[in-house]
């Protein structure tokens, strides 16, 4: 009788410690980061840009968003503040896409992050009701952009803060 609780004791922790691992391997897969590599003509540029830019890295962060119309690219340079609570502060923290430029590993947002992104994900409606229900989040993106072809020819660059 001791050995048959023994037995059961023993399959109940070995079952409850797959658990735990799997539940560790999940969340480790949720979190990992997605690098994006840029053509090199379009990170050489972004890197004389950000260059320029002197913030107090304790209060304002550069992030970057990709938009894609066609086989047309444009990446734009922004700011934000880290001590903000907001919708947009939260998902450039959370994100895990990253664009690289030089060194350095910027958090990456895309157009379609905000056509169908909710910032709020506990209010998203009923399924085959949700139009008008989902709050989507819009932001006016101003600063230095450039756009590329996806071999990296650069179409055109502007800075918006000139």
């Amino acid at each position: 009788m001791v050995n048959l609780m023994r037995i059961g004791l023993l399959k109940t922790l070995k079952t409850g410690l797959l658990f735990l691992i799997g539940c560790g391997i999940t969340s480790n897969a949720v979190a990992q980061e997605i690098l994006y590599v840029f053509p090199e003509t379009v990170e050489k540029i972004l890197d004389q840009h950000l260059s320029k830019y002197k913030l107090n890295e304790d209060k304002e962060r550069v992030y970057l968003t990709l938009d894609r119309n066609a086989e047309i690219y444009t990446l734009t340079i922004s700011t934000y503040f880290v001590d903000r609570d907001d919708d947009l502060t939260r998902w450039i923290k959370g994100s895990n896409r990253m664009g690289l430029v030089n060194t350095k590993k910027f958090p990456l947002l895309f157009d379609i992050d905000f056509d169908f992104g909710t910032p709020d994900t506990k209010v998203v409606g009923n399924f085959g009701e949700r139009e008008g229900q989902v709050r989507r989040m819009r932001v006016l993106l101003h600063g230095f952009y450039v756009k590329f072809n996806k071999s990296g020819k650069i179409l055109r660059q502007y800075d918006e803060t000139l």
